[in-house]
């Protein structure tokens, strides 16, 4: 693993325990144990490694989106395979929790921050918005054009929400099987569209 790498997990283990705001460029070269040159030769400070992985993060979501969309165009839409992605899509929240966490404070401080987080919740809503429709036009679901736009709204609004929810409610189980609950209540959503009481 190169440096640069090593730079950022260590910077986002440590965010995501301690947060941006107790930590600094100092603080993370120590915990890795190299030199504040070394970590100032790949990174000016703290807020070029916070900016690195929130478009690492950015990155992520798009590609689980895009494998979402091309399931889509392969295999057609079904609630297994919204839950599937919904779940991954909450892993990878949880795994960049510290940008939902202070994202208040980040988007104030930065605007290039809140474009991406203005991205991952357009891009997540209209995908999700892409296979409801899928859903209705399938059969699946029944629900009107509105009905849809609120309920993937309310779904990328669930994701994030989890994303600091897991972390509140404390050690309430391995986590895997947290992941999969809060998959699961985002999917309540979609379900109680189904058409004619169908199980998903």
């Amino acid at each position: 693993m190169s440096t640069k790498s090593r730079i950022l997990e260590k910077a986002l283990e440590l965010f995501n325990e301690e947060g941006v705001a107790a930590l600094s460029a100092v603080d993370i070269a120590t915990a890795l144990g190299i030199s504040p040159g070394h970590l100032y030769y790949h990174f000016k400070g703290r807020s070029e490694i916070v900016a690195a992985l929130a478009a690492e993060y950015r990155s992520e979501v798009d590609m689980v989106l895009d494998a979402l969309t091309d399931t889509l165009g392969a295999d057609g839409a079904s609630l297994e395979t919204l839950w599937t992605y919904v779940h991954i899509l909450i892993e990878e929240a949880w795994d960049a929790r510290f940008l939902y966490r202070e994202a208040a404070a980040l988007v104030m401080r930065s605007q290039d921050l809140a474009a991406v987080f203005r991205y991952v919740a357009t891009r997540e809503r209209t995908t999700l918005a892409t296979v409801l429709i899928d859903l209705r036009r399938g059969g699946v679901i029944s629900a009107s054009p509105e009905v849809i736009d609120g309920v993937s709204r309310l779904m990328t609004t669930g994701i994030g929400f989890h994303a600091i929810e897991l972390e509140l409610e404390g050690d309430a189980g391995p986590q895997r099987e947290r992941i999969a609950r809060a998959a699961a209540q985002v999917m309540l959503l979609p379900a109680a569209l189904i058409r004619g009481g169908q199980k998903a």
